[in-house]
């Protein structure tokens, strides 16, 4: 069956439609919202919980498992933490995507303290540029940094 182009535009035309009805509503599903914010599951995170590390050229990496988010991420450092402020300050993130994942790595950074405990919140809800509301696991970080 040979298809004209007239079909083929009205038969897109309708998909468009349909496309935008499903994703069009003001409605935003798995979106969050500042009372209920979507939860982001993260892995790979490095250095590992309960790591060792030199205060050195440390990159601290995590990434956003099924989520294709550009977000700044910002940290809180709870009492626990006693290394001080990371140098430089602010961390500067570079960002890569991997499949449906999206990788967030540091520049090398230190600690003002060192030997020292790191620990690294997340901090409040994350807003997309799209009105999504994404939340972080409160613990992101927590590693120990020795003398380099």
């Amino acid at each position: 069956m040979k298809i004209g182009v007239g079909t083929r535009v009205v038969g897109c035309a309708l998909l468009g439609l349909v496309a935008a009805a499903c994703g069009g509503s003001d409605e935003k599903p798995s979106c969050g919202t500042e009372q209920a914010p979507t939860a982001i599951e993260i892995k790979d995170v490095s250095p590992a919980v309960g790591a060792s590390v030199p205060n050195a050229a440390i990159v601290q990496r995590f990434t956003l498992v099924g989520r294709l988010l550009q977000i700044t991420p910002s940290f809180l450092l709870p009492a626990a933490h006693t290394a001080g402020q990371t140098v430089p300050t602010p961390v500067q993130w570079s960002i890569a995507v991997s499949g449906a994942d999206t990788v967030y790595t540091s520049e090398p950074i230190s600690w003002q303290n060192a030997p020292a405990h790191v620990e690294a919140d997340s901090n409040a809800p994350l807003k997309t540029s799209d009105g999504c509301i994404f939340a972080l696991p409160k613990q992101i970080f927590e590693y120990d940094v020795t003398t380099p």
